[in-house]
């Protein structure tokens, strides 16, 4: 699993939360404290600020009318409309244009080229022609290529769990980032975010092999995981009945990172998870957790830690630390 912490979603998010609670004290400090880690964080917030400031300088009544009534539903010059609701609504619609910047965008190039796509919170079971099942997690996306001597799945973005009719005749893989796995007669789970690629085996065992001089041509065995990450290679094992626990929307976490747990629950809601507390993503944690309600599960993930979840847009939700 992977972080979300990209210095530029931080900073919009930072840049909403700030008008939304310009009057906190502790907010501010969090925000000093955050901006003042790196160069790259400074930067980050001094184009957010240029960006939206380019976006301030369109008529008033156009910006207004137009903010107010997409993030709120209902006219500017309503008197429940307060200055605070238009910088908010304005900060909203700035935001709806980051998330077509970072979501929309990627999203309908990857339709174009799926032959099977799932949004944010869904599943979808696909039987293949040859009897092979497969079900595709939450925003992901694959295609399928079927010929008289081979049987191929590019998952492009995602993960997947696959359960294969074996057939000598026609050899199954999946390539998913730099690794190909071919069953050998297995159930088995692949991801890969374009930074990291995963293979766990629940049972029976696949073949897996790395592309690109990455150091990975060996079996895998019913639980065992390999993950590749920036050409490193690891293998690891775990209880075979934990892996896949995703198709009955549990998130199981063994020592996993608050930041890993985030990319984890990501997939299963439309807001953006933004981490903007270094210490607190890099805490550890265990336990169970419900994937089909992930607000809530980060939550729990977050309270033992003093961390707090707030959502100041539909689109964001901003996690912050003590």
């Amino acid at each position: 699993m992977t972080e979300s912490r990209n210095p530029d979603e931080v900073a919009a998010g930072w840049y909403v939360y700030l008008r939304e609670e310009p009057d906190d004290p502790e907010l501010r400090q969090q925000f000093e404290a955050w901006l003042h880690e790196s160069p790259l964080h400074r930067q980050a917030w001094a184009e957010i600020n240029e960006t939206l400031g380019v976006l301030a300088s369109a008529p008033p009544e156009r910006r207004e009318r137009n903010s107010a009534r997409r993030w709120w539903g209902r006219p500017a010059n309503d008197r429940r409309g307060s200055r605070r609701m238009r910088t908010v609504a304005f900060a909203g619609a700035a935001m709806a244009a980051c998330v077509a910047a970072f979501v929309l965008v990627p999203d309908l190039t990857l339709r174009l080229r799926a032959d099977h796509y799932t949004q944010a919170g869904t599943t979808q079971a696909i039987r293949l022609a040859d009897g092979s099942e497969v079900i595709l997690a939450p925003r992901s996306a694959l295609t399928v290529h079927m010929t008289a001597h081979a049987r191929r799945i590019d998952l492009l973005r995602g993960e997947a769990w696959f359960v294969v009719h074996h057939d000598t005749s026609r050899p199954f893989s999946v390539v998913a980032g730099p690794v190909t796995t071919t069953d050998i007669g297995t159930m088995f789970d692949a991801r890969t975010d374009g930074e990291e690629t995963s293979v766990a085996v629940r049972e029976g065992a696949v073949h897996v092999f790395a592309q690109g001089g990455i150091s990975l041509d060996r079996d895998l065995h019913a639980g065992e995981r390999v993950d590749v990450k920036g050409g490193q290679v690891t293998v690891d094992t775990q209880s075979p009945e934990t892996m896949g626990l995703w198709r009955d929307g549990m998130l199981v976490a063994q020592g996993n990172t608050i930041a890993e747990m985030a990319a984890a629950l990501q997939p299963w809601t439309q807001t953006r998870i933004i981490i903007a507390h270094d210490t607190l993503a890099a805490r550890k944690v265990s336990g169970s957790y419900d994937l089909r309600h992930p607000e809530t599960s980060l939550q729990l993930i977050v309270h033992p830690y003093g961390g707090k979840v707030v959502s100041v847009t539909p689109w964001f939700a901003l996690v912050t630390g003590r």
